[in-house]
């Protein structure tokens, strides 16, 4: 077993110090950290953007696994991916992320070629978040009665989108499930996300000002239309405002996990959570950011699957159901959790490469 000294990413949407998780953890893990700064991601992998080192030498993790892929990955992990094939993470969200998704195989390659820059690998980044306090996210389309409701109620959502959009949508079976029609969704979210500027600016402060009076008023808020008024605090005037309108909002408790495939929309809005995921730094945004916005990419390759995901709670392993099992359907990863007042607890073998974070306590190995 190797000890690593992990990279901490001090992106604005994190944490203060005091109240980051990833703060705690970098400075359990020998970091230095500057109090005066957020603390948003904890990298544990090999990935060149935040590559983790070994604490004994200060070789990159990257550099030992390339000198002996066999031995350090398992010789089945080192034929099939040839590299550590996922990325692990703590994150501490303190505002939301960007709007975004992540591409398949396919299109990461392609982005990778036109724009290396900005995708800087070719590989896919199917992952999953597990929660370690109260989580927030938005993740995935709302049903179609759902959508056909808030376009309804919200006329400034309604306008961006077009009167043509809104009509196609308002005109499908309220019980329109999975995959159906989803021409008429891609067709309305990408007038939205694509509308000019300044139509969105005078759209966002016409509906704030609408819900700060009704709030005024007395009147109560959906969920949706509140969490409106949170987002242009944070990102004043941001399409990524009425992106939010489109997706379920989902709440986790701490020890229940999502997993997104490729080409979902997502966005984290709140919470600690680690998360795992296919070893790429590939993300598509359109929303929520001052980064760099790839809307037309995002629209054109979503799925425009509706619903709510999965839920993982973890399958019970080990003795007293000490250890708990995630697992999404991706080859490159699982997650397990464990939980020990005490005692021994003997794990399974595995093929393939382990990290193990303490987040809590202490062990021996």
């Amino acid at each position: 077993m190797l000890q690593l000294r992990c990279a901490a990413q001090n992106y604005d949407w994190g944490r203060k110090y005091q109240d980051s998780e990833v703060a705690k953890l970098a400075h359990a893990n020998g970091n230095e950290v500057d109090e005066s700064k957020p603390f948003a991601e904890l990298w544990m992998g090999a990935h060149p953007n935040g590559p983790s080192k070994v604490a004994a030498t200060g070789e990159s993790l990257a550099s030992l696994l390339a000198a002996h892929p066999a031995a350090l990955l398992g010789a089945r992990v080192a034929e099939h991916f040839g590299q550590l094939p996922y990325l692990f993470k703590v994150l501490s969200v303190s505002k939301a992320l960007s709007i975004q998704s992540h591409p398949d195989k396919q299109l990461a390659e392609r982005l990778h070629a036109e724009h290396p820059k900005m995708y800087a690998d070719p590989n896919h980044k199917p992952e999953m978040a597990l929660a370690l306090s109260d989580f927030e996210a938005l993740c995935g389309f709302s049903t179609t009665a759902e959508l056909q409701a808030r376009l309804a109620a919200t006329p400034e959502l309604a306008g961006l989108v077009g009167a043509e959009q809104v009509a196609a949508l308002a005109a499908l079976p309220a019980g329109a499930a999975g995959q159906d029609h989803p021409a008429a969704k891609q067709s309305a979210f990408t007038h939205l996300m694509t509308a000019p500027p300044a139509a969105v600016t005078e759209a966002v402060r016409s509906l704030v000002a609408r819900l700060e009076a009704a709030q005024a008023a007395g009147a109560a808020l959906s969920e949706h239309e509140a969490l409106a008024l949170r987002l242009n605090a944070q990102f004043p005037d941001d399409v990524g405002i009425f992106s939010a309108f489109f997706l379920n909002i989902v709440r986790l408790p701490a020890g229940s996990a999502i997993y997104l495939p490729a080409n979902e929309p997502h966005a984290y809005l709140a919470g600690e959570l680690v998360e795992c995921m296919a070893a790429s730094d590939n993300v598509i945004r359109a929303g929520l950011t001052p980064k760099f916005k790839h809307a037309d990419v995002l629209c054109e390759s979503l799925t425009y699957r509706q619903g709510l995901p999965d839920v993982l709670e973890g399958s019970p392993a080990g003795p007293g159901g000490s250890v708990r099992v995630y697992q999404p359907p991706f080859e490159e990863f699982e997650l397990q959790k464990l939980e020990v007042s005490g005692g021994e607890v003997a794990l399974a073998a595995s093929q393939g490469p382990r990290i193990l974070l303490v987040t809590a306590g202490e062990a021996e190995v």
